[in-house]
């Protein structure tokens, strides 16, 4: 049986931060087939484990994000949950209902408090760049 690989702190940190970019104001001014693609087929898949219990433990334990950025980051992944497969979860919803602009704007805090605790040259070491 081939065992699954662990993801290294910067890896993880990526998969975050790249979950997180994919959702934001900005995405309401994507084109249709780019919010099915990005939000609806990428992100999808991506952000139950770049949300998880484990990813934003390891990313405090390393001190990445403090407690308040993990906190909101589960918001919002229950939030996603709570539309992912549901009535909601389509290109007209995203763009109109009050649920999804609660989404979106819970990623903007987000990162925008990264920013606040990380430039930007910090952030690619912080990602092995």
């Amino acid at each position: 049986m081939k065992q699954l690989k662990k993801l290294t702190t910067e890896q993880s940190f990526e998969y975050y931060l790249s979950s997180l970019c994919m959702l934001g104001m900005h995405t309401i001014n994507l084109s249709d087939e780019e919010i099915e693609y990005e939000i609806f087929e990428e992100l999808a898949i991506d952000y139950p484990a770049a949300l998880s219990p484990y990813t934003r433990e390891l990313l405090v334990d390393n001190d990445i994000i403090d407690r308040k950025l993990s906190l909101l980051s589960k918001q919002l992944q229950t939030k996603l949950f709570e539309l992912d497969g549901g009535f909601l979860w389509n290109v007209k919803a995203l763009r109109t209902t009050p649920e999804w602009k609660e989404v979106l704007r819970l990623s903007d805090e987000i990162k925008g408090l990264i920013h606040q605790q990380w430039t930007d040259e910090e952030l690619d070491y912080l990602l092995g760049k």
